[in-house]
């Protein structure tokens, strides 16, 4: 779902779409259809630590990224029991072919993920918020 993985790419600074969809590319499928961490989670840690700027890998601003990290996780877990993919989907944790399955109606019909990718975007928006509110106190 690179695409939907995109909604919460955007919100990189300075990222045009063409490079959110580079970044995004080998999310999908839990991450290079791995089924591993979901994409959507994995966007959104990605989003965590770019929230810190140009600055963000610096040792001293580690600790705000991971705790946003962890509190998006948190939040991730209370609505959907786990980050795993194939947990996500109800299936076996196994890699599958790196060959996409088709994109039809009936594909998107029988996934969970653009309801994930919605709710991932609204935990980063509460946050978002919450920091914002915060700022202004």
């Amino acid at each position: 779902m690179l695409a939907d993985n995109l909604i919460l790419l955007r919100g990189l600074k300075g990222l045009t779409q063409e490079q959110a969809a580079r970044v995004a590319c080998g999310l999908g499928g839990g991450i290079g259809r791995l089924r591993d961490n979901c994409g959507a989670f994995s966007s959104a840690v990605m989003l965590c630590a770019a929230l810190e700027g140009a600055d963000g890998a610096k040792p001293e601003h580690r600790p705000q990224t991971y705790a946003r990290v962890q509190r998006v996780y948190r939040a991730f877990i209370a609505r959907n029991g786990s980050i795993c993919c194939a947990e996500l989907l109800g299936r076996e944790k196994k890699p599958e072919s790196p060959t996409p399955d088709a994109r039809t109606n009936a594909y998107y019909s029988s996934r969970p993920c653009a309801k994930i990718i919605r709710m991932t975007c609204k935990i980063i928006d509460e946050m978002l918020a919450e920091n914002a509110a915060g700022q202004e106190d």
